[in-house]
Order: C-alpha cells, then structure tokens, then sequence
C-alpha cells in the first residue's frame, strides 16, 4: 500500500499512468477516489492522488491543519523525487494547490482549481451543522443532504439514483467518519494565513455556474490577488463540477494545462 510519514501522519497516495506528472488533491469528506469520472478524459499523464489528512486512508491522531495538508502535497513531491508539477484542486484541494504554490512557489508548473472560492458565513454554518448532523442521523440521510449541496437539478430527477449514490457513498470502504469530517471542519474554521500574491504561476480557476458553496462571484474573490488568473466558469454544472460536467472541465483542464 502505497503510503509514507510526514510528521504524525502516515499519508496515503497513489501513482498511475506516465508523462508529465499532475498532482490531484480532493476536496472535503472526499478522497483520491473523487477523480474517477474526470482521469479518463485528461491528456496522458502520471497522476498522483493523495488522500488529504482527515479523509481516504491516510491516519493521523488529533487536530489537522491546512498547513499540515499543504505540506504533505510537498512532502509527497519529496518521496516521489519530482521538482516540479503541475496541480488540480476541487474544492478544498483547489485552496490547498493555491497555498502549495505560494509557499512552495518553485514546486508548481501550473495551477488548475475547481469549485473554490471564499467561505460566506453561511457556508461556515452549514458546515458545522452538517459535522454535529453526521453524529446522530444515519449516514445515507447525511449524505442525501449533503448531495443538495454538490449536485444540480438533473441529479435528483430520478430518486432510484439519489438513493443507490447515498447507499454507495454510506458504504465505501474509506467513508470518512464523523470525527474525521468535523476535522476538517475544524481546520477549514481555522484557516490558514497565506499570501496568494506570491503565487507565481499561472493560475485557471473552474466554477460550477449553478455552484452554491462556491458561486462564481466567490472563485473571483478568492483568486482576486493571485498575479496570473483566468476564470471560466462551467455551464449547468453545481459543485462537484467534475462529475457533473467532466467533458468541460477536461477540455479546460487540457488546454490550459497543454
């Protein structure tokens, strides 16, 4: 199993295909799995995906930080001998890539966010109640909920599928429990201080146009002080963008990234 330590933590990652490396990095109560429907579609690569602190199989006791996270993609980088490469982050993966290449500026060829933006106080709410939910109702009604928040319309057309992604979702292998999830909420509360004007490479920031924890107006926000970005948003797709909508978003990724 592929795994290495960084400080506390034993971080799990994987490697597959060969090319020019691109490292992926998940979003929240998500794990490297989360980019199966989009890896088929992108230019042939060597892809590496690492499962975030709190999520996937990677263990570590006690409170997690962003920065903690950020160094484990470049600790990562380190274990595997590469200089340099380029990234794609959704969600909170897209801010982790965003502080990996302004800390870690010569480390990060290109950047490519998907989904993330600033947090609005209500977001911060939803959050929390959805971490204090996840303690006392069943994980398929969680995550049922959860969906509103990832998916689109189209989605909930058909309840058979509602139901059986909620009954997947409740019982994958790597389901990231309560504790770990209000980990990471913890630390999205937290945050994490990072000057995005030192970010020296160029940047491309996707948004779900029907995106409700990361409107487009909020990608803006949170990439308005990184020197070289570009914005595109992406046409009837919410915030899981790369499942809704995985053709636009390769095409964007592999133009950008060619």
């Amino acid at each position: 199993m592929p795994q290495f330590e960084n400080g506390a933590a034993s971080v799990y990652y994987e490697t597959t295909g060969s090319g020019r490396p691109l490292l992926l990095i998940a979003g929240t109560a998500t794990d490297s799995t989360s980019w199966g429907a989009l890896l088929p579609l992108l230019q042939s690569r060597q892809y590496i995906l690492i499962d975030n602190r709190g999520s996937g199989q990677t263990r570590v006791d006690g409170p997690i930080e962003l920065a903690e996270m950020v160094d484990d993609c470049a600790a990562l980088l380190d274990h595997l001998g590469l200089e340099r490469v380029d990234v794609v982050g959704h969600s909170l993966g897209g801010f982790l890539g965003l502080a990996l290449a302004a800390t870690h500026p010569k480390r990060v060829n290109r950047l490519v966010t998907l989904g993330a933006g600033t947090i609005s106080p209500k977001t911060r709410v939803l959050f929390r109640d959805m971490s204090r939910l996840y303690f006392t109702v069943p994980a398929t009604d969680w995550f049922r909920l959860l969906y509103q928040w990832l998916f689109s319309t189209p989605f909930f057309a058909d309840e058979a599928n509602v139901a059986a992604a909620a009954a997947t979702s409740a019982t994958y292998a790597y389901r990231q429990s309560p504790g770990d999830f209000a980990r990471q909420v913890a630390a999205i509360d937290r945050g994490m201080a990072v000057d995005l004007s030192t970010v020296a490479c160029e940047v491309l920031a996707l948004s779900g146009d029907l995106d409700l924890l990361a409107p487009p107006g909020a990608v803006e926000e949170l990439h308005s002080h990184v020197p070289r970005f570009s914005h595109a948003p992406i046409a009837n797709a919410a915030h899981s963008l790369h499942w809704e909508a995985p053709a636009a978003v390769a095409r964007e990724i592999n133009a950008f990234l060619r």
